[in-house]
């Protein structure tokens, strides 16, 4: 089953991704893209990558990374993807310089195996897109919503982080028509702050934040990820982290979950997402500030003894 990332870029080398990723390819465009444009070079800026005053943050290089490490890792150093079974599609959309809108329908369309001017066309479709990327309009654009809507008429499922805005309205994707929205939820089932607040929001996953009160080993409330860290010489080297934390990492425990639904059911579509669903969700705590919100948390589990 493939899961298109759309994101930073994904660092192939890591070896709790090897096996597990297929050729994918960088569409940021000229000139927001330091290595001139688009290629086939689907890994994210060098640490040190400056766009003009702009630095390219450790978190933004290794963001990729650790996203498609929930999708599908292979569990070397402890991390365990959802769906180890899934084939990561890579397509870098950000780095040291901003993206464009015209890139990310260029790679929603190219994750989907639409044709895209300029790019050969994606000889692995995805059929689960996932984008941890949040903040773009506050009402679905009309460009946007007809692409995905010819995305999901293709019968592709698209996951999109509901955005860390601290308990605000879902930005673009997410608040899109057919998008599956993601907040998060932390160890002990309450939404976190971070998270955006919405009764749109289809469902929540966990998404990390701070410690909680407990001496029980899941109070770290941290994500483990396949990430990138420095040594003590200031060298970078592959490791495995307890550090994922937003709406950015509880997106693509659903494009896992997702993923694995439909490795047992393969000719499912979209729309038998909204009728299998209730039964893979639990209740969330309410939340007093959103009266009109019903969260419902993502319990896989739930589902596996019911018909």
């Amino acid at each position: 089953m493939v899961v298109a990332v759309i994101d930073s870029g994904v660092i192939a080398a890591h070896p709790s991704l090897k096996g597990q990723l297929l050729p994918g390819y960088d569409m940021l465009s000229a000139p927001n893209n330091l290595r001139g444009g688009r290629s086939t070079d689907f890994g994210p800026d060098e640490r040190d990558a400056r766009c003009g005053q702009r630095l390219i943050s450790g978190a933004f290089r290794t963001h990729g990374t650790e996203v498609a490490s929930l999708i599908a890792a292979n569990g070397t150093d402890g991390v365990y993807g959802v769906n180890p079974t899934a084939k990561i599609l890579p397509i870098r959309l950000f780095g040291a310089c901003s993206m464009s809108r015209s890139d990310l329908l260029d790679a929603i369309a190219w994750a989907a195996g639409l044709p895209v001017a300029g790019v050969p066309d994606n000889p692995t479709p995805a059929k689960v897109i996932n984008m941890s990327i949040a903040g773009g309009l506050t009402v679905c654009g009309a460009d946007l919503q007809r692409l995905l809507n010819r995305v999901i008429e293709k019968g592709v499922f698209v996951v999109a982080a509901a955005g860390n805005n601290f308990h605000k309205p879902l930005p673009e994707p997410a608040n899109c028509n057919g998008v599956i929205s993601v907040g998060a939820v932390d160890a002990e089932n309450r939404i976190e702050t971070y998270s955006a607040l919405d009764p749109r929001t289809i469902l929540y996953a966990p998404g990390g934040g701070k410690r909680l009160p407990s001496d029980a080993y899941w109070a770290i409330n941290k994500l483990m990820v396949a990430t990138y860290d420095l040594d003590f010489l200031g060298s970078e080297r592959s490791a495995a982290l307890e550090r994922g934390v937003g709406t950015s990492f509880a997106a693509p425990i659903v494009a896992g979950f997702i993923s694995l639904w439909l490795s047992h059911q393969p000719q499912k579509q979209p729309s038998d997402l909204s009728r299998d669903l209730p039964k893979f969700l639990r209740q969330v705590d309410p939340i007093e500030k959103c009266a009109e919100c019903t969260p419902k948390g993502l319990a896989a589990n739930a589902g596996i003894t019911q018909p």
